[in-house]
């Protein structure tokens, strides 16, 4: 049997074990209806357990989150469900683990805010530290001058880094492995996730070799030749093994263990070239949750965009890029080309940092530039760094080797080092300030003489030598704030359209969608003034090399006429559909989403195509600029 075929079995039989047995009495079928009622509406207002209801969890873990960090009572609380709890000592979370309606319980009974399934998630890979500043010249410059990330402590939450390659090993400081506890013989304690410092001079690394291959971009220092540098060769480097697999509760984990240590061991930037399937921004999910409380302590974080944006298609971008407090990265070569694989933003973007709305509906008025696009475009594509030697995913190679990657995982990396670098040049900068510098004095990226979307490539190519001059100027606040405002009107002007409105909804998707057995109708009122309507719907698919689904979201006018149809590519390996209809009239709308042969995947797959978790439509108004 055919691994789609076993999947969409194993998804049908687990489907139908959820309806009631025939033969309940009366009584019971009514509690049963007005449990399932209460569950109901708990769902529509807790994106987390929603998720956690559709797809189910990795491992039968969870992480619950509350207002602030557990307390004893609440950690014994959740232990009086049965289940297993692992609280976070700095972050308002805790790991725990047992069967789902245990775990659904938790929200339940009041305990905690929202529970969200342990999700595995994607890693996302001396020429391309030069392409980073505006010429070869200019890299070299600030070389010359010091401008290495002297003092800077980058930490890279990866699969590991070889601290006994050359280029590596006397700068990493801690080395540090997210295991199981029966690996370092934890005993019979209830803890899930447990750091391990393996202390500098050691190969965490061990059966992928991506962490070792970010950690060069990040800061080799060229040991094996003048020739492999990293973008930063002197800061140093705190690593932190979250495995071949990763998942969620490893994520936040790692996380938690570095705000807990005395001033988060010295880090100044976080790497994590990792991510999930494209939804709607969640502040209540874990990961954010984690990537603000190390921001809130002075980090900067930066993310890799994701590698799913193949024919352009549109909101790819992996969720935890969205967050405002993160830096963002989409990957082009060497040329400064966008790399074909960089994943996207939506087209029409007006979104900001809020949480879901009821329902899974979501409005955002006035036009603005959105959270889903990527913020910089940094080399990915073709990418020399140092190898792991005993890599699978990347290597393995001899002791001391280079090997090649491409991925946005390269691009994030390199705009950490830069990050890096920023903060030896200035240690006033705020993490906020390091972005503004870097997009504020970007260049636009083309292609065939048309300006790239910065639902593409953000605010453009990085030029580290020019936010470098910027934050050593006189006077460096009023003019990053200048320079800012200008390239965010720049970014606006770009595109001939305003948003004025946008309606977002979002909902788990059906574990299967057969024959149309996925629908939903929504309803959207045109403005006066607004003249276009652009709808963007993203769902799962169930194949990896080629979409293999259909959802379709047809537009009627308040006549019921059809005015505009989504399209799709059936060869394309993420479920995504658009349309434009212009020259409407204002008044009431109505959008039509249908779904067939469609499959609600609860792991991704690779870091080029991914099935997705949930079903979202965009409905954007929009006039003329």
């Amino acid at each position: 049997m055919s691994h789609l075929r076993t999947r969409m079995v194993a998804l049908t039989c687990a489907a139908a074990l959820a309806f009631p047995l025939a033969g309940a009495t009366d009584a019971t079928a009514t509690g049963a209806t007005n449990a399932s009622a209460t569950l109901s509406a708990l769902r529509a207002t807790h994106a987390g357990l929603d998720r956690l209801l559709a797809t189910g969890t990795h491992a039968d873990r969870a992480i619950v989150t509350f207002s602030a960090v557990p307390t004893a009572d609440q950690v014994a609380a959740l232990r009086a469900l049965g289940l297993t709890v692992q609280p976070m000592r700095r972050l308002p979370l805790a790991l725990v683990s047992g069967p789902v309606a245990q775990l659904v319980r938790t929200v339940t009974s009041g305990i905690a805010l929202d529970v969200y399934p342990d999700e595995q998630l994607d890693y996302l890979d001396t020429a391309s530290s030069d392409v980073m500043s505006s010429s070869t010249a200019a890299a070299r410059a600030l070389r010359s001058k010091g401008l290495t990330g002297k003092g800077v402590t980058v930490g890279v939450v990866d699969s590991g880094c070889d601290g006994t390659h050359p280029d590596l090993a006397d700068h990493i400081t801690h080395n540090v492995t997210l295991v199981s506890p029966e690996y370092v013989n934890g005993g019979t304690s209830p803890t899930i996730v447990v750091p391990v410092d393996q202390g500098p001079y050691s190969n965490t690394d061990l059966g992928s070799g991506h962490g070792t291959h970010v950690a060069g971009i990040i800061a080799a220092d060229g040991t094996t030749g003048a020739g492999q540098l990293g973008v930063a060769p002197d800061a140093e480097l705190a690593c932190f093994a979250i495995g071949a697999v990763i998942t969620t509760t490893a994520v936040v984990t790692a996380f938690d263990y570095m705000l807990a240590q005395p001033d988060l061991l010295g880090i100044d930037v976080v790497n994590n070239s990792w991510g999930n399937s494209f939804r709607q921004f969640d502040p209540r999910d874990p990961v954010n949750v984690a990537t603000k409380a190390a921001t809130l302590r002075g980090a900067v974080v930066v993310f890799a965009a994701g590698n799913s944006g193949s024919e352009d298609g549109e909101a790819s971008v992996s969720p935890f890029n969205q967050a405002p407090w993160v830096i963002s990265v989409a990957a082009g070569d060497l040329d400064r080309k966008r790399g074909s694989f960089s994943s996207n933003g939506l087209q029409y973007d007006n979104g900001r940092a809020a949480p879901i709305g009821s329902g899974g509906h979501t409005v955002f008025l006035g036009d603005r530039v959105g959270n889903t696009q990527p913020d910089l475009m940094a080399p990915g594509v073709d990418i020399s760094s140092t190898c792991d030697s005993t890599g699978s995913v990347i290597g393995p190679c001899p002791t001391g080797g280079n090997a090649t990657a491409s991925g946005t995982s390269m691009a994030s990396p390199h705009i950490a080092g830069a990050a890096a670098v920023l903060m030896q040049a200035n240690r006033r900068l705020t993490p906020a300030q390091v972005r503004v510098a870097m997009t504020a004095t970007a260049s636009l990226v083309s292609d065939e003489g048309k300006v790239l979307s910065s639902s593409q490539v953000g605010y453009g190519h990085v030029n580290l030598d020019r936010a470098v001059a910027l934050v050593r100027s006189g006077d460096w606040k009023t003019r990053l704030a200048t320079a800012q405002r200008k390239a965010t009107a720049r970014l606006l002007a770009q595109d001939p359209w305003q948003v004025t409105r946008s309606d977002l909804w979002q909902e788990a998707a059906p574990a299967v969608a057969v024959g149309g057995s996925y629908s939903a109708t929504r309803t959207v009122t045109l403005a006066k003034g607004s003249t276009a309507l652009k709808l963007a719907l993203v769902y799962p698919t169930p194949g990896t090399a080629a979409n293999f689904a259909s959802y379709t979201a047809t537009l009627r006018n308040a006549a019921g006429k059809v005015v505009a149809t989504t399209t799709t590519d059936l060869l394309y390996a993420t479920g995504i559909a658009h349309a434009l209809a212009k020259g409407l009239k204002p008044g009431r709308y109505t959008v039509e989403v249908t779904g067939d042969y469609s499959v609600s995947d609860p792991d991704t797959i690779d870091s080029d195509s991914v099935n997705g978790r949930v079903v979202f439509l965009q409905v954007a108004q929009l006039r003329r600029r």
